[in-house]
C-alpha cells in the first residue's frame, strides 16, 4: 500500500495538469484580491458618506480575506467559489479516465490488489484537490495583507462585514482570526479534496474525461439552483445550505451556515467515493 501510496501521490503533485490548475487558482484568487482593493479605494474611510463609515477593523486583511470576504463580494469573488470547484479537480481526478483508456491500470493491479490501487488514487485525488485550494486560499491571504492591515476584529464588525455569530467558526474569527484563516483553510481544502475523489470515483465509470469533470458540476449547479429555489420554499425562514459553492463561502445573507450540514456533506462526499472505489474493486472490470 505504501508504495503504490507514494508513486499515486508522486504522480499527482508533479503532473502538468496540478501545475496548471495551481496556476489558474492563483489567478482567481489575485483578481479577488485586486476586487477588495478596488472596493477600499472606493469606499474606504469616506466619512462623507454617512451609509458606510465601518470601524478600522473591518477593513483588516481577515475581513477582506475570500474566507470572510467582506469588502469584495462581487464577480471575481463568486467566480472564484464556482471555479474553484470545477478547477480542484483538475489535478488529478482526470487520471481515472485516462488509465483505463490507456491499459495502465490494468498493468498496475497485476503488481497490487485491486483495493490499494483504487484507494491510492482516491487519497492521492484528495491530497492533490486540497492543495490547489489551499494554496489559492493562502496566497489570496497573502495578496490582502500586503495591502491591509491585520487589525484584530470587533464585534460590531458583523455589521459590515457579514460575519455574524451564526456563521462557521465565527466566534473564532473575532477572538483568534489567524487560527480562523487556518481553521476556514483546512475545511474549503478537506471540501475540495473530498469533491475532487468524488470525480475521481465517478471516472470509473465513464469513458471520456469531459464526462466525468463537466457532468458532476452541472449536477452541482442544478442543485445550486434547487438549494435557492426549492429548500428556500420549505419554509418562511431558510435554515440550511445545500449546496458546495455557498458552504465554501464563510457568510451568508440567506441561511444559517449549520457546522453540521457543512462536516456531513464532506462526509457525504467522502463516503460517496469509498463506495465508488469499492463497488468497482468489487466488479473487477478490466
Amino acid at each position: 500500500m505504501r508504495r503504490v501510496l507514494s508513486l499515486e501521490i508522486r504522480k499527482a503533485f508533479c503532473g502538468r495538469w496540478f501545475a496548471i490548475a495551481v496556476a489558474i487558482a492563483l489567478v482567481l484568487a489575485g483578481l479577488a484580491a485586486v476586487e477588495s482593493i478596488n472596493q477600499f479605494e472606493v469606499i474606504g474611510f469616506n466619512t462623507a458618506n454617512t451609509d458606510a463609515y465601518p470601524y478600522y477593523s473591518s477593513w483588516s486583511c481577515y475581513a477582506a480575506w475570500l474566507g470572510v470576504g467582506a469588502w469584495g463580494r462581487a464577480g471575481f469573488y463568486y467566480l472564484f467559489f464556482y471555479g474553484m470547484v470545477f478547477i480542484a479537480p483538475f489535478a488529478y481526478s482526470w487520471s481515472s479516465v485516462t488509465e483505463m483508456r490507456s491499459g495502465y491500470y490494468c498493468q498496475e493491479i497485476t503488481r497490487c490488489p485491486r483495493w490499494q490501487y483504487y484507494f491510492s488514487k482516491l487519497i492521492a485525488s484528495f491530497c492533490a484537490s486540497a492543495a490547489v485550494a489551499a494554496i489559492a486560499l493562502l496566497s489570496n491571504m497573502i495578496f490582502v495583507a500586503c495591502y491591509f492591515p491585520a487589525f484584530m476584529p470587533n464585534a460590531y464588525d458583523s455589521l459590515y462585514t457579514g460575519m455574524t455569530y451564526s456563521e462557521v467558526f465565527a466566534d473564532v474569527f473575532y477572538s483568534n482570526p489567524a487560527f480562523f484563516v487556518f481553521l476556514r483553510t483546512l475545511f474549503d481544502s478537506c471540501l475540495c479534496g473530498a469533491w475532487g475523489a468524488l470525480v475521481l470515483s465517478i471516472g470509473w465509470f465513464v469513458k471520456r474525461v469531459s464526462f466525468a469533470l463537466i457532468l458532476p458540476y452541472f449536477f452541482l449547479l442544478i442543485l445550486e439552483f434547487c438549494n435557492h429555489f426549492f429548500f428556500a420554499a420549505l419554509t418562511s425562514v431558510p435554515i440550511f445550505e445545500f449546496s458546495i459553492f455557498q458552504i465554501l463561502q464563510g457568510w451568508s445573507f440567506e441561511y444559517a451556515h449549520e457546522p453540521i450540514i457543512s462536516v456531513s456533506i464532506v462526509a457525504l462526499l467522502i463516503l460517496l467515493s469509498a463506495v465508488l472505489a469499492f463497488s468497482r474493486n468489487r466488479s473487477g472490470a478490466r
